[in-house]
């Protein structure tokens, strides 16, 4: 991911959809920000539970630039 290699500057920037709670995002990653590992967890076994999601396997992790977790499907 070419994107983690520039200057970071510490910002969060909403997303989400019309009549959703603005979501977190990273700024550099530009994945969802989960305030704690327990809420990230969380987030990963209702997605697995869910059959429309898609995912197979998520696993959570915390992220080196704004120290808040995500859910990945890589592997370690």
């Amino acid at each position: 991911m070419g994107r983690r290699h520039r200057d970071y500057k510490a910002e969060w920037e909403s997303g989400g959809e019309a009549g959703e709670k603005p979501r977190k995002m990273c700024a550099v990653s530009g994945k969802r920000m989960y305030a704690n590992e327990g809420e990230a967890k969380a987030t990963a076994t209702h997605r697995l539970r869910d059959p429309e999601a898609g995912a197979k396997q998520l696993r959570v992790y915390r992220c080196m630039y704004c120290n808040a977790w995500h859910l990945t499907s890589k592997e370690q």
